[in-house]
C-alpha cells in the first residue's frame, strides 16, 4: 500500500513565511512514512487570490522563488513526495499570473512535474493565464495526473489523462463549502468514469468545502470535518488494475 497525506490547512495571515511554517508543522506532526506523497491545498501559502498583489508571485525559474525552494526544503526534511504551488509570476497580453502546483521529491533542486491551472474561475480568468498541458508523474507505481480546483468541472481533461495512463488524479482547492455537494459529487464521478483513484485536498474552514478521496469504484475513503487536520489515505495500484480487470469499459481513444 501506498500512503497519501491531505494536509487541510489555512494559510496565516501573518504572510506566507508563517504559512509555510505552519504547513511544515503539519506535515511533521503527522509522521510521515519515507516516501509518502504530502498534498497542500491550492494556493496554500496564501489562499485563493483571483487579483493578488505583484509582490506575491513569484519567478519560477529563480533561485528566490519562495514556495519552490519551501516545498523542495520540506521533501528533502520528510523524505517524503509533496504536491503544492501557489501563485507564478507570468506576463503576456493582459495576464500577470498562473496558478501552479509542482511535485517536489526529496534531494532534488527541481520539480519532477510542473502544472498550470487549465481552468481559472470567475475573475481569476481576467488575470491569470490558463495552462495548455496537463502534467504527470510516476509515484510507488502510480501514473498520477494532478489538477487544481475548477479543472473539476471539466471531464475532458480528466479523461485525457486516463487515455495517457492515469491512475491517481489530485485535485487541490479552495472550493466553497456552499457547493460542497458538487465537489464530493464530481470528485466520485471522475473517480468511477475513468477507474482511478482520486485525492482532493482542500483548504480548512467551514466557508470550504472539505478535502475528500474516492478509489476507483468510486468508494469513499475519507470523511473529513472543516477543521485544520492531516488526513492519511493508504491507496494500492494492485486495486486499480483489479477494479479494471473486474468490470472492463471500453478502452478510450483521444
Amino acid at each position: 500500500m501506498a500512503n497519501a497525506i491531505l494536509i487541510q490547512m489555512q494559510p496565516s495571515p501573518n504572510g506566507k513565511e508563517a504559512s509555510f511554517e505552519k504547513a511544515r508543522q503539519m506535515a511533521l506532526l503527522s509522521n510521515p512514512a519515507p516516501g509518502s506523497l504530502i498534498l497542500l491545498p491550492e494556493m496554500f501559502a496564501t489562499g485563493f487570490l483571483p487579483k493578488p498583489e505583484s509582490s506575491l508571485a513569484e519567478n519560477l525559474e529563480t533561485s528566490d522563488a519562495q514556495t519552490a525552494h519551501f516545498l523542495q526544503a520540506l521533501a528533502s526534511e520528510t523524505r517524503c513526495f509533496v504536491l503544492g504551488g501557489g501563485i507564478e509570476a507570468f506576463s503576456q497580453g493582459e495576464f500577470q499570473f498562473r496558478n501552479w502546483t509542482g511535485l517536489f521529491e526529496p534531494g532534488k533542486k527541481f520539480p519532477r512535474a510542473l502544472y498550470r491551472k487549465r481552468h481559472p474561475f470567475a475573475e481569476e480568468a481576467e488575470l491569470f493565464s490558463p495552462g495548455n498541458e496537463l502534467a504527470h508523474f510516476e509515484w510507488e507505481g502510480f501514473q498520477a495526473f494532478p489538477f487544481i480546483c475548477f479543472d473539476l468541472r471539466f471531464p475532458e481533461d480528466f479523461r485525457k489523462a486516463r487515455i495517457l495512463g492515469a491512475s491517481l488524479l489530485t485535485v487541490q482547492a479552495e472550493w466553497p463549502a456552499s457547493r460542497a455537494l458538487h465537489f464530493k459529487t464530481l470528485l466520485r464521478a471522475r473517480a468511477i468514469e475513468n477507474q482511478c483513484y482520486i485525492l482532493a485536498c482542500s483548504r480548512a474552514g467551514k466557508d470550504f468545502a472539505t478535502s475528500s478521496a474516492f478509489g476507483p469504484n468510486g468508494e469513499e475513503l475519507l470523511d473529513a470535518n472543516c477543521a485544520e487536520n492531516v488526513f492519511q489515505v493508504a491507496i494500492s495500484v494492485q486495486h486499480v488494475q483489479k477494479s479494471r480487470e473486474k468490470f472492463p469499459l471500453p478502452s478510450p481513444a483521444l
